[in-house]
């Protein structure tokens, strides 16, 4: 969801070393003188993302706004969203994974509620939202957002005991 934001909505490039920029150049020519290869095209992506926000740096661009208006109902958030892009990684690429999130599917839902709300919430506080009023009127948890808020606290300690060395 995250990388499919709008320029507008995500950190801006970052400066690159010149000295990074030869060696990304150098890197460039070599790679694209090889055959075409899915190995060579994703080399080649990935010196073409140099520069550009990260998925972690874009998501913990979004929650930026969420933890200043309401970062005390959420502590801890861009641990929690770092820890969601690790185990996507995991699925994705086959990273390794810090616990078994099979055996502790609990926390990969925690994820999953997690990143969902960053990336609605914090369109709606760009909108004008008032997440500030709505955090303190209350929820019967009939609306994803209610049950995050009421069980954040829950899935944050389940995720530290997880994490534990």
């Amino acid at each position: 969801m995250f990388d499919i934001l709008p320029c507008s909505a995500v950190p801006p490039d970052v400066p690159v070393p010149k000295g990074l920029q030869a060696a990304r150049e150098t890197s460039r020519n070599a790679f694209r003188s090889l055959p075409a290869s899915p190995e060579r095209d994703n080399v080649l992506g990935i010196l073409g993302r140099i520069g550009k926000a990260s998925l972690k740096q874009k998501i913990r661009h979004r929650a930026a706004m969420i933890i200043s208006e309401v970062g005390e109902r959420f502590p801890q958030l861009l641990d929690v969203t770092d820890e969601a892009v690790d185990c996507r990684n995991y699925d994705v690429h086959g990273s390794e994974p810090k616990f078994d999130y099979n055996r502790n599917f609990d926390a990969v839902t925690f994820f999953i509620d997690t990143l969902e709300f960053l990336f609605a919430a914090s369109d709606l506080v760009e909108a004008g939202w008032n997440i500030r009023g709505w955090s303190k009127a209350g929820t019967v948890m009939s609306h994803p957002f209610g049950r995050l808020l009421i069980n954040y606290p829950e899935g944050l300690r389940q995720l530290k005991q997880l994490l534990r060395p």
